[in-house]
């Protein structure tokens, strides 16, 4: 090779280490700005994301993170001004070990268009700095429910950035229900067993209340106390929790009570999310009258007609343990939906000793509290009614 061919060769290789350094500033974390924002504006910039849900609401957030002892902040990752992502973060401080900064259900990017995978990239980058960089804390995030590719897309993105799945945290499975098919597809796609209870309870006279209000949480919540004493059993967040988090919510983050009447019985009742694309099955109780007149499953139905009717695209039927609570499990299943497992949760450490000491915190505040809810649970069962 001459000389003059090995200078031009050389040249280019510059020029091309050139657009790689410029094209890596450009996603840089350094490129990005982090913003607080304050509860009461938090509402119109989560409304700006396709992807919002009740976990990223400022007001559930704050009360989720009140049980534990932590802190809720609100904030937006911009580039040159350009709103990219949004997140409620919990911080919950381990004295002298550092701590967890927790992001729920986020960061929010949507819509899931082919920009979305960058834009998440992007948040997380800014959080890092943020979270596990300046303060030294385990940033961990647990990703919002979408389609497989999307899940992919999270989990290669967060990988390449070194997170891992968080071994203390279990994975969120569910059953997804598609609701962008006509509503005859919708129907036929339930279990036969499923469609006979729901033609059984549209042949019998129930009155459905849609409402959120707090009469309806009243009503709601008698019923659930009700199906706890009868059948014991562990929830972390209950029917009283919700109803606290509903006072704090903005107009149309509202959760919706349904409850269904027999001849002026109450039966069966349901709270749900209704949130950008994706309704969420938040609780569910019935008493002998809504057994005997299959209210749960007109209930169930009319959420679907009610979510479509919002612009939900997906309907999350809030969770299964096939092997804890078959029984849910086998009466979810019926509605014809798709078994899905969220990625995820993932944390992030960062290297050194401040890293190091963050996780080790990380780890005994999560045996501590995975005993509390093992004992919560024992003492439910034993008691016949919730735990302190």
């Amino acid at each position: 090779m001459s000389r003059s061919e090995a200078l031009a060769q050389s040249a280019h290789r510059d020029d091309a280490d050139d657009l790689d350094r410029a094209a890596r500033a450009a996603v840089a974390p350094a490129a990005l700005a982090l913003d607080s924002v304050e509860p009461a504006d938090w509402p119109g910039v989560a409304a700006r994301f396709a992807d919002r849900n009740y976990r990223q609401t400022a007001a559930f957030d704050a009360a989720c993170a009140a049980r534990v002892g932590a802190v809720s902040e609100r904030v937006v990752v911009r580039r040159a001004g350009e709103l990219l992502a949004a997140a409620c973060v919990r911080v919950k401080r381990v004295p002298l070990l550092g701590g967890v900064a927790y992001v729920a259900g986020g960061p929010l990017v949507g819509p899931r268009d082919n920009g979305a995978s960058a834009r998440f990239g992007a948040a997380v980058d800014a959080l890092v700095a943020e979270y596990s960089q300046r303060r030294g804390l385990v940033l961990r995030v647990a990703p919002p429910l979408g389609e497989a590719d999307w899940h992919a897309a999270v989990e290669k993105t967060l990988a390449q950035r070194g997170f891992r799945v968080a071994p203390d945290a279990p994975r969120y499975r569910t059953f997804v229900v598609d609701l962008s098919p006509p509503v005859e597809t919708i129907r036929q796609r339930l279990r036969q067993k499923w469609r006979n209870g729901l033609n059984r309870a549209e042949k019998s006279v129930i009155d459905v209340s849609v409402g959120h209000g707090a009469e309806d949480f009243a009503a709601f919540g008698e019923l659930f106390d009700e199906l706890r004493q009868r059948k014991p059993f562990h929830v972390e967040l209950d029917a009283a929790f919700y109803a606290r988090v509903q006072q704090q919510l903005a107009a149309d983050e509202r959760l919706l009570v349904l409850l269904a009447r027999v001849e002026g019985q109450l039966a069966a009742g349901m709270v749900v999310s209704l949130l950008g694309e994706t309704a969420v099955y938040l609780l569910g109780a019935s008493n002998d009258l809504g057994m005997q007149s299959k209210a749960s499953y007109l209930l169930q139905w009319r959420t679907i007609l009610v979510a479509r009717d919002r612009g939900c695209v997906r309907y999350d039927l809030g969770g299964i343990d096939p092997a804890g609570n078959p029984g849910v499990h086998h009466f979810k299943e019926g509605l014809g939906g798709q078994d899905v497992t969220v990625p995820g949760p993932f944390d992030y450490v960062a290297p050194g000793l401040r890293g190091t000491l963050s996780a080790a915190g990380l780890r005994g505040y999560a045996a501590l509290r995975s005993a509390w809810r093992r004992r919560s649970a024992r003492a439910e069962r034993t008691a016949g009614g919730p735990g302190a």
